[in-house]
């Protein structure tokens, strides 16, 4: 037998087959439900829910402190390259400040020199100027000499003043 469109109609047995296999999918099917529509079900499903929620939670947090962490640490270099540039700038600020009062100390011992050097010639007779002007252009290139006339001279000074004779 055929229908209307020329197929070919199921038989009894074979109807009994289909309709069997369909008892057994819609059994299976309200036993799902029945199962998700029951306390366990819901409550796997739920803890289903919680579980994924949980998991995108943790990673919001991770990616946050990700993000915290990158922004302290960029803070944390940003601040010692700032320390750095004041403590390059203080030691500049002492150099500058070291050479000045070097620069300042050299001066006023030039000062004191040339004021010793007049009062010792004021004082000096002019016969031991002479000499010692002689003596000079005798040891004129040797410093070994000139050093050890220097310190002749200045132990004579010495004894003179302890004498009080200057």
């Amino acid at each position: 037998m055929t229908d209307k469109n020329d197929r070919p109609v199921p038989g009894a047995d074979e109807l009994r087959t289909r309709v069997g296999e369909a008892r057994d999918a819609l059994g299976r099917t309200a036993e799902e439900l029945a199962g998700e529509a029951g306390p366990g079900g819901r409550a796997r499903e739920k803890a289903a829910e919680l579980k994924d929620r949980a998991g995108e939670r943790a990673t919001e947090a991770r990616d946050r402190a990700q993000e915290k962490t990158e922004e302290v640490s960029h803070r944390a270099r940003e601040k010692a390259a700032e320390l750095k540039d004041r403590a390059r700038e203080k030691t500049a600020g002492a150099q500058d400040r070291a050479q000045e009062a070097a620069g300042q100390a050299r001066t006023r011992m030039t000062g004191a020199a040339r004021t010793l050097g007049e009062k010792v010639q004021d004082r000096t007779p002019e016969p031991v100027r002479e000499g010692t002007g002689r003596a000079l252009e005798a040891v004129q290139g040797r410093p070994g000499v000139l050093l050890a006339a220097g310190a002749a001279v200045l132990v004579a000074v010495l004894v003179a003043r302890r004498r009080g004779k200057c």
